[in-house]
């Protein structure tokens, strides 16, 4: 590698882990100077919620705002939002159906509900809630909003017209000015989605940060009653330990991913608890697909893995970007630790190095000392390094992904003794949903 290539890596961790991925006591000094701010303008704590109507997790999370209100001393500050840039949304009817399916599924757990035989929602109907929301008084929004979704689900254009009388009929050029003006505070608080909370400089995705806005939130004396959370997800873990045979998980991950960083500590847990054995199979970064990541996405990405891995004691946030030769290079000795029975052991060192340890991955350094770490032979392991026989897997991997209907890592595969797939989940954040699986299958197996 060129010396101005390893200059350039070398800022870009510097940025990153100045800017891009605070540590604890830096975000902690963040949110004092912003709360200070706050309190000297006698502002209310405003936590703004991002609404995309046609968004499945924008809908669960309608079903709570009251419950937050409720809840916590907060003005809820509700904005419509359109459809997410090509930017951040690489691959839009894979995700438009993986969300139907995972909101589906989640929903239960949660005490919600959202179901939907409809994936292609009639773009007139969508024109129709964004017209009466945007209309919607900031108070009555909770309400209203459940009321549009269930019907724009439904796609039932009747129900929405009628709810559409007790509200201003915007224009098309209304909806579309004042979406547009929304878009653009959305990008301003940091995201680029529907079904997002967003208070004090940070933004948190979905049913699953909520819990993080409530930390901040009572860490901030703002909760009126003693609670840990609004949201309790029902869990099965203490049920009699599981008997089952036969199962397989398929774990399709990239090292330049930091959700699988953060997904292999807690899967190697996993496979210690459960009667599961797991398979990885590595696939191509998605920009080394061809996938654009925008900035907005880039920031929430860190920001978001920074307080997971601190919730969970995961080193994280000294990252030196392993995107390119690190990655292949990587790739090149999979085969060779899997012949050992250590490629579990050898992706977690690796990622590790260049998640948390500030390495550089393309480096032999590196290499070598993530080879020793893990028990291997350095010179054995030299000369596989750099060969191209992994790219025809990769590929397998790539195709095995797509049939799933998943597009970016960590995606995990639950298969029975038969190789049926039982559930496919897409992030660090299911390997729960894996769990409720397992003991869902022994209660049939009875």
């Amino acid at each position: 590698m060129l010396l101005i290539d390893w200059v350039k890596l070398e800022l870009r961790r510097r940025v990153t882990k100045l800017l891009l991925a605070p540590s604890p006591s830096r975000r902690k000094k963040t949110r004092e100077k912003r709360e200070k701010k706050r309190r000297a303008e006698n502002k209310p704590h405003q936590v703004f919620y991002l609404h995309q109507v046609d968004d499945p997790y924008s809908h669960l999370c309608c079903q709570i705002l009251d419950q937050l209100e409720n809840s916590y001393d907060i003005e809820l500050i509700p904005l419509v939002v359109g459809t997410p840039p090509p930017s951040s949304t690489p691959e839009v009817e894979m995700l438009k159906k993986h969300s139907i399916e995972d909101a589906t599924v989640i929903a239960p757990y949660y005490g919600l509900t959202f179901g939907t035989s409809e994936t292609d929602i009639e773009p007139e109907n969508i024109k129709i809630a964004q017209s009466i929301l945007l209309g919607t008084e900031q108070e009555s929004f909770a309400k209203i909003s459940l009321n549009v979704g269930e019907a724009l689900w439904r796609n039932d254009t009747e129900k929405l017209k009628t709810l559409q009388k007790n509200a201003a009929i915007l224009s098309d050029e209304e909806i579309s000015e004042s979406i547009n003006i929304n878009n653009q505070k959305q990008k301003q608080l940091g995201h680029y989605y529907g079904g997002v909370f967003a208070y004090e400089g940070e933004c948190y995705g979905g049913i699953d940060r909520v819990p993080f806005l409530e930390e901040r939130l009572i860490a901030l004396g703002a909760n009126k009653f003693d609670q840990l959370s609004i949201l309790k997800r029902r869990s099965s873990k203490d049920k009699l330990p599981l008997k089952l045979d036969g199962i397989t998980l398929e774990v399709l991950f990239s090292a330049r991913s930091p959700y699988s960083y953060l997904a292999l500590p807690q899967l190697i847990e996993f496979r210690k608890r459960y009667p599961v054995t797991i398979v990885y199979r590595p696939i191509l970064p998605m920009v080394m697909r061809g996938m654009v990541i925008n900035r907005e996405k880039l920031l929430y990405i860190l920001s978001d893995c920074t307080r997971i891995a601190e919730k969970k004691g995961i080193p994280f946030g000294n990252i030196i970007d392993p995107l390119g030769k690190a990655v292949e290079r990587c790739y090149s000795l999979f085969k060779f630790t899997k012949e050992k029975g250590k490629e579990e052991d050898y992706f977690n060192a690796f990622l590790k190095a260049v998640w948390s340890e500030g390495q550089h991955g393309y480096l032999d350094k590196t290499i070598k000392n993530v080879v020793e770490k893990i028990g291997l032979n350095w010179g054995e392991a030299k000369k596989e390094l750099d060969n191209n026989d992994w790219r025809k897997e990769i590929e397998r991997n790539r195709l095995a992904l797509y049939d799933v209907g998943k597009w970016g890592p960590p995606t995990m595969i639950l298969k029975n003794q038969d190789k049926k797939v039982i559930l496919s989940v897409w992030g660090q954040d299911r390997i729960w949903l894996i769990e409720e699986t397992l003991y869902l299958m022994q209660e049939r197996n009875k």
